[in-house]
């Protein structure tokens, strides 16, 4: 298979699973090391299409779908209630960003469109020697968030906001 075939089939592998791929998955699925599929994946992007890395596997960003940045603040204990929030509303938390004072801008896929994957990533963060993004900035962050349609984002904004959790965005973060 050449390059341009295995980079279509390798789109294909993830657009039709219902759950992150792992590169060793990838790699195994097309016969190649998973330095051609990072190689692979680095070209990809460099087309347009966008796949996200995720601490589970890639994705294939969402098509079709709705996008709103929020800005957001609360303590580690209440990031569970935020993702749930957003996902049990239809939405998924694409993305964590902080305005770090000396590092400036820092952003992490997180992909969590699930009440299992919001759970997964609080026990990864409990699990490990890492705090969450957000700590670093005294609980203020950022999400994008994606859903269907608008009027669902207006949902998961309006309950963020009963939560306490929302705040205004600055003008930094749309620049």
């Amino acid at each position: 298979m050449d390059g341009q075939a295995r980079r279509k089939r390798l789109i294909e592998i993830i657009r039709q699973s219902d759950k992150p791929v792992s590169g060793t998955t990838l790699a195994n699925e097309l016969d190649v090391s998973r330095q051609v599929v990072v190689t692979d994946i680095a070209l990809i992007r460099a087309n347009g299409i966008e796949i996200t890395s995720t601490n589970r596997g890639y994705v294939l960003a969402s098509e079709n779908k709705c996008k709103r940045i929020i800005k957001s603040h609360h303590n580690d204990d209440q990031i569970l209630d935020e993702l749930f929030a957003i996902v049990d509303n239809g939405g998924c938390a694409e993305n964590i960003i902080i305005n770090h004072r000396f590092y400036n801008r820092l952003e992490a896929p997180l992909n969590v469109s699930s009440r299992r994957q919001a759970k997964e990533f609080m026990e990864a963060i409990a699990s490990g020697k890492s705090k969450s993004l957000s700590s670093a900035t005294s609980g203020y962050h950022y999400h994008i968030i994606s859903a269907d349609n608008e009027e669902t984002l207006d949902i998961i904004e309006q309950e963020l906001k009963d939560l306490g959790f929302w705040l205004p965005l600055d003008d930094w973060i749309l620049q």
